[in-house]
């Protein structure tokens, strides 16, 4: 199946991307509560994908500025690098001094090196991997939830993050800050969209997007010619969709801090794969 398309409209860390682009061991540079990493390689047999498969282009719509940072080094592979070596330049600072001092810095200014760097690491130590947002006065755990806090000796050295950037593969890629905003219009044959929304009921980022504007979502990209996937916690109310239960297909670290455990796809086309046992939908 060739791909012209491929649309993260809830891109995060754009994890599917990843996957799809640079093959079976490919994963965003920095891990933030929500990433699909640990179902990746179900999600795309489910759309009859296979990672390293890659895409002729991408689409990734994501309102946080500092996430939007990290997209533009998944196109650009200079600044990839150099984001790499300043991160690898502040290896010998003590880590929890070093996250606040880039903390202090304030909100993500520009796109640069040097800002996709401290955001980076600023994301990778964040307790719990909470995404992490400013609110133009301060730095939030954007999933409201209680404070921003440090959480180093968790989640990976200044040189886990470097190597996460070195080993991106570069992607063909359109970067846009509101899902709302795009207009799909007639798609060509074999355009494939996901929507990994924040869960209804159980997330509460600062980003919102309530399920009326999901399902809206989901509808217009599906009369566009689009296949639409959606993850959730539950079946979506879609007349004529399928849902596969997923849960049991995550790879690697399980869920610790979550409350979320479901995973359920909804999709306009039949899956061309679905897991051997499924758990109860309804």
């Amino acid at each position: 199946m060739s791909v012209p398309l491929f649309v993260e409209l809830c891109a995060g860390t754009a994890a599917l991307s990843v996957r799809l682009q640079g093959g079976k061991y490919a994963r965003p540079p920095v891990s933030r509560m929500g990433s699909k990493v640990g179902y990746a390689d179900c999600i795309l047999r489910i759309m009859g994908l296979r990672p390293g498969q890659g895409a002729a282009q991408y689409l990734w719509c994501e309102p946080d500025a500092g996430v939007r940072l990290l997209l533009e080094a998944y196109r650009d592979h200079e600044l990839a690098l150099a984001a790499a070596d300043i991160i690898r330049g502040w290896a010998d600072e003590e880590p929890r001094a070093l996250w606040e001092r880039l903390k202090a810095e304030g909100p993500v200014k520009h796109i640069g090196p040097r800002e996709v760097a401290r955001w980076c690491t600023l994301q990778r130590w964040m307790y719990a991997n909470a995404p992490i947002g400013h609110d133009g006065i301060k730095w939030i755990n954007s999933r409201s939830e209680g404070g921003f806090t440090f959480g180093a000796n968790n989640f990976g050295t200044t040189e886990t993050t470097a190597n996460g950037f070195e080993n991106l593969p570069v992607h063909p890629a359109t970067i846009h800050p509101d899902a709302l905003q795009v207009d799909p219009q007639q798609l060509p044959p074999g355009c494939v969209v996901y929507i990994d929304p924040p869960y209804e009921g159980t997330t509460g980022y600062a980003d919102d997007l309530p399920r009326a504007q999901v399902l809206a979502l989901a509808m217009q990209w599906a009369q566009a010619g689009a296949a639409v996937y959606i993850s959730e916690a539950v079946p979506l109310d879609l007349p004529g969709w399928h849902h596969i239960d997923i849960a049991g297909e995550r790879k690697g670290q399980k869920r610790t801090f979550s409350k979320q455990q479901r995973e359920v796809i909804t999709c306009n086309v039949p899956p061309a794969w679905v897991p051997a046992v499924q758990g109860v939908l309804f």
